[in-house]
């Protein structure tokens, strides 16, 4: 991988959500479509996005994105900022084709050109006729544009001869999509936006936020069951997001979620993998405790780190340093917790009860 382009790209279509063999979808929708048909049409989007990102992914320059060399530009620099904006293009061309315009009995949708200018400027999305020109590689007929372009005080017709559903699946994900402020989850093909109506959210309200990302059965698992437990011993939590995905953090305070400061638990998803952070002051409560835990969970305890800048000039405040099976270990804690591990069924308990232990 070469470019910030590819790097965030590949990220986009890893955080497509995996959806069921059956999901519920909302009565009203079933007034534009079967069931069947929906279903049909959404796994035709998932295609057509597939097949998208793949040439992103093999020609960036060719898809009309920036290329910008990861091995010049750092993380923190404006062109990897960018290409991490820019790594949303299609999916923003796909999201205002589906919500500008009107969708015909024969699955296709009409548009009118200064509606489209109008809501491409919203979002950022410059040059759109050459954009609109690209989509012919998938399949997506545009007509009414004029020697390739699109004119003002016009009407531009999008289809998908190949399967209609496609063009009634995108239109239903968008409209929905667009009217709940639900941007992310039309990027992210989530299936959940088809079960309630066209103004109301009901899901993305806990431990889903994060672990729909993920692609392990297992780790979603593990993660509900983590939740259910903090839950239980009386943590509150709140939402946050990385550039790498999205994140849960769990307080024993209010005061603490109220300022985000001190959070004894995050839930993330790393580029979709499930990360369960968390934060010990002190190891002198607890090293007894971990020592009698199974060995899966004593050797993430005994990895060590290098430490941040903090740690080099002196000034670390939020490290700590102890002492396991006559081994050594510091432990940085300035950006983050100080721990970090993937838990399992079998295991996720003993970590949660280390941090109660030595919060005593």
């Amino acid at each position: 991988m070469k470019y910030w382009i590819e790097r965030w790209s590949q990220l986009r279509k890893k955080e497509w959500i995996p959806y069921p063999d059956e999901f519920p979808v909302h009565e009203v929708y079933r007034t534009i479509c079967t069931h069947e048909e929906l279903k049909n049409g959404f796994d035709e989007l998932h295609g057509i996005f597939a097949r998208c990102y793949d040439d992103i992914l093999n020609d960036p320059a060719g898809m009309l994105l920036p290329i910008y060399d990861m091995s010049q530009y750092d993380y923190f620099s404006r062109e990897a900022r960018l290409s991490r904006e820019e790594s949303y293009k299609y999916a923003k061309v796909f999201y205002v084709l589906g919500y500008a315009g009107e969708l015909s009995r024969a699955g296709e949708l009409c548009i009118h050109s200064d509606r489209l200018k109008e809501q491409c400027k919203t979002l950022k999305i410059t040059n759109i006729s050459a954009f609109l020109n690209i989509l012919s590689h998938y399949g997506i007929v545009i007509e009414g544009l004029i020697n390739g372009k699109l004119k003002s005080n016009t009407d531009i017709i999008v289809s998908f001869p190949d399967n209609r559903n496609a063009i009634i699946a995108l239109y239903i994900l968008a409209v929905k999509a667009n009217a709940t402020n639900r941007f992310i989850d039309f990027c992210r093909l989530n299936y959940r936006l088809f079960e309630s109506d066209w103004n109301t959210i009901e899901y993305d309200k806990g431990i889903e936020t994060v672990s729909d990302l993920f692609h392990s059965e297992q780790d979603r698992e593990t993660a509900r069951l983590i939740h259910e437990e903090l839950i239980k011993r009386k943590y509150c939590y709140n939402f946050q997001n990385w550039n790498e995905g999205p994140q849960i953090r769990y307080y024993k305070r209010e005061g603490d979620r109220s300022r985000n400061t001190n959070a004894d638990f995050w839930i993330a998803s790393m580029d979709t993998e499930f990360r369960l952070y968390f934060r010990i002051k002190s190891m002198d409560k607890v090293l007894a405790y971990i020592k009698t835990c199974p060995e899966s969970v004593i050797s993430n305890f005994m990895i060590s780190d290098n430490g941040c800048a903090n740690r080099i000039s002196g000034k670390c405040v939020s490290g700590i340093s102890y002492q396991i099976n006559d081994r050594i270990i510091w432990r940085c804690g300035c950006c983050n917790p100080n721990f970090q591990v993937t838990p399992s069924v079998c295991d996720y308990l003993y970590y949660i009860n280390a941090v109660d232990r030595a919060g005593k």
